[in-house]
């Protein structure tokens, strides 16, 4: 029995240390590497998830963000998105094969002026972004609180985690092959039904879609900034940005995700920026509603539905339903 247990604590000894890897937070490593051995991708994401969200705390979220190298010089910026090491390896390959000198001088002073607000590094899934992507997203992430960023941070390294993980554990991953990430992916089967559908009837559409109908003037609202978010699984109140767009002339949104015929299933939200409409677009009358949010659940069985999200606006009241 002794030795029995000499063995269990040496086997969750070298499991901590190989989840260290994926995460560099000591607390999260020694609970998930307790919760294990996993046999089932299904329980190794759903244990990752919960420790991450409801047993890590801020010191232990900011020990994972100091894994990642601080960005000092222009050289070791192009050492970090040369990243060879396994399960660090492609992270930010499509950045670094599209980068300029010019981005990433600019890249290294979006990245220490980013450090010296918020006190941590910048961190973001980078997997399949181009390094002007990358230096997008920062620019819009610098003007935030630092408690905001302390947030998109945390969803930012649950992602990076994930894909580490399907490195570590590939044979809970065989579809993933490495390369996937901490949204859901689809299936393959599923991406080559997609690019038939779109060989065949050449459209493919956002999955989510929304339509604002200003109801106190009979008009459709154009102008309004409209917001998609998805709640990270396992989370209370950690909701990261799918996508942004707004209205057109007619009211109508297209645009919040990249055409597909499938959207990953969960919990999301779509915000209305009602006050930005009221200034811009009606004489400055302010409503009752300066934002309206919606929040719905899409599930397991509808991945391959459309979901079409309008908004019935007044200045003093608002409404909702599902539409096609």
């Amino acid at each position: 029995a002794t030795r029995e247990r000499e063995r269990e604590r040496e086997r969750e000894g070298a499991m901590e240390a190989s989840l260290f890897n994926c995460c560099g937070s000591s607390k999260w490593s020694k609970v998930v590497a307790a919760l294990g051995p996993f046999d089932d991708r299904a329980k190794l994401l759903e244990a990752a998830r919960k420790v991450w969200w409801k047993d890590c705390n801020v010191t232990d979220w900011l020990e994972a963000f100091t894994a990642h190298p601080r960005i000092g010089d222009v050289s070791q910026l192009k050492e970090k998105f040369q990243a060879t090491e396994e399960l660090c390896s492609n992270e930010q390959s499509a950045a670094m094969a599209s980068s300029t000198e010019a981005t990433l001088q600019e890249l290294k002073q979006w990245n220490d002026a980013y450090f010296d607000k918020h006190g941590f590094i910048f961190i973001i899934f980078a997997t399949g972004k181009k390094a002007e992507e990358v230096l997008r997203a920062l620019k819009q992430r610098h003007p935030n609180t630092a408690s905001q960023e302390l947030k998109n941070a945390a969803i930012e390294q649950m992602k990076i985690t994930e894909l580490r993980l399907a490195k570590l554990f590939p044979n809970l991953f065989p579809q993933d092959q490495g390369e996937s990430s901490g949204e859901e992916r689809k299936p393959g089967w599923v991406e080559r039904t997609v690019k038939i559908a779109a060989h065949v009837t050449g459209v493919l559409r956002s999955p989510i879609t929304s339509h604002v109908l200003d109801i106190s003037s009979g008009r459709p609202a154009a102008g309004v900034p409209i917001r998609l978010e998805r709640l990270m699984q396992c989370s209370e109140d950690a909701w990261d940005l799918v996508g942004e767009d707004v209205t057109n002339d007619d009211g109508r949104s297209g645009k919040l995700m990249e055409p597909s015929s499938f959207v990953a299933s969960g919990v999301y939200r779509i915000s209305f920026d009602t006050r930005e409409y009221e200034t811009t677009m009606c004489g400055g009358k302010l409503g009752f509603y300066p934002n309206a949010s919606i929040v719905f659940e899409i599930l397991d069985s509808q991945t391959h539905q459309h979901f079409h999200v309008p908004l019935l606006y007044s200045p003093f009241g608002y409404s909702t339903y599902r539409g096609s």
